[in-house]
């Protein structure tokens, strides 16, 4: 059985998949491992199109106030580095590799609370008004209301 996601609109109807889904496997003999855990949407599409509109603008106030060349790609992720900071793995006698964070991973919250501090830290260290256009950033900020998984 596929992966789940209940709410109090759909439990009604999903519950009796379940224990039917969970009473097949046990007729056949088998052992079932039951798991819940809390729903954390990952970012939206929204959430992750007004971060590129911004990579883009940075990239564009960097070079025409400071005179840098820098791709979306390269504004990601020094921002990405200055926000979540870096660790160092070691493998065996390999020579250490620095990764940062994913953003990809991030959930709707934690995105959020992401661009608020670009938003935050543009508007401050950078004297950058970051565009809002209406309806992506209110979707990107505050989510859609009539999605559940929010």
């Amino acid at each position: 059985m596929a992966k789940k996601v209940l709410t109090a609109t759909n439990a009604q109807y999903f519950m009796p998949q379940v224990g039917k889904a969970i009473r097949d496997i046990l007729k056949q003999g088998k052992n079932v491992v039951v798991e819940f855990k809390e729903h954390k949407a990952k970012r939206s599409l929204a959430q992750n199109k007004l971060l590129w509109v911004w990579n883009q603008e940075i990239a564009n106030h960097f070079r025409d106030h400071f005179g840098q060349e820098n791709s979306s790609e390269d504004v990601h992720e020094v921002f990405v580095r200055k926000k979540f900071g870096v660790k160092v793995i070691q493998a065996g006698n390999e020579e250490p590799i620095i990764v940062r964070k994913r953003t990809r991973k991030l959930n709707t919250k934690e995105f959020s609370e992401y661009l608020n501090w670009v938003e935050q830290y543009c508007a401050e260290y950078l004297e950058l008004m970051l565009p809002q256009p209406d309806d992506l950033y209110t979707l990107a900020i505050y989510g859609d209301a009539n999605n559940v998984s929010h």
